[in-house]
């Protein structure tokens, strides 16, 4: 998606930068692992089709995808530590429904926290600059750390279960209302450039991925 390739949000915890050609090869063999590729319902590819795959998401409005970085290891590619993504490919509703994914690849980064915060961060982009309101997860029945992050933490109610594909899935309407000075309250999830404004009052940091610490020659690799 073009509305996320040059944007930076940085939390307490974790950072969320655009998934870019520098960082195919570590997400390359991430998913070389057989556990990551069977929570994530993955495909083994090679590394050229994981390049293809970059560019086609880069180009492909109806998804979006941000890189994790743990904010405990130096800015960089080596900060790399997973991924978090939206689909938007709801058949009744394709721009306010979405369905979301996460991923915590890297063991060093796991029980920090860093799902739960990437996941709020996210969501609240997702709804105030691309208007999603409706999130949806699908999660195995064997997977119980995604269903604790969801259910438990996340608090999405079960929508729906299926036997068959052996997977219930999750749903969270987003409620958030913001007052903008000059604009009253805004909730529709549609604010423009307005979100901008939010999310520092918030301890969200928004920032340029060019020329950034996390940038190819910047960062710490």
């Amino acid at each position: 998606m073009r509305h996320n390739a040059n944007l930076v949000l940085r939390g307490d915890r974790c950072t969320l930068v655009p998934y870019r050609r520098e960082h195919v090869q570590r997400y390359h063999e991430w998913m070389k692992d057989p556990a990551i590729r069977e929570a994530t319902a993955s495909e083994p590819l090679s590394i050229e089709q994981e390049h293809a795959m970059q560019e086609d998401w880069a180009a492909d409005e109806s998804k979006c995808t941000f890189i994790l970085c743990d904010n405990t290891l130096p800015p960089g590619v080596g900060a790399m530590c997973g991924d978090v993504n939206i689909f938007l490919n709801d058949h009744d509703d394709p721009k306010h429904t979405a369905e979301i994914e996460i991923m915590v690849a890297e063991q060093g980064s796991r029980r920090k926290g860093i799902a739960v915060e990437a996941l709020e961060i996210f969501m609240l982009y997702c709804h105030m600059a691309l208007g999603v309101k409706t999130f949806r997860a699908k999660i195995g029945f064997d997977n119980a750390p995604s269903l604790a992050l969801f259910r438990d933490k996340m608090k999405f109610r079960e929508k729906s279960s299926s036997d068959v594909f052996r997977e219930v899935t999750l749903e969270h309407v987003s409620t958030v209302a913001v007052h903008v000075e000059g604009d009253g309250w805004l909730d529709d999830g549609e604010m423009g450039d307005k979100w901008k404004r939010m999310f520092p009052r918030w301890g969200i940091e928004i920032s340029e991925y060019d020329g950034g610490p996390y940038a190819p020659g910047r960062g710490a690799g």
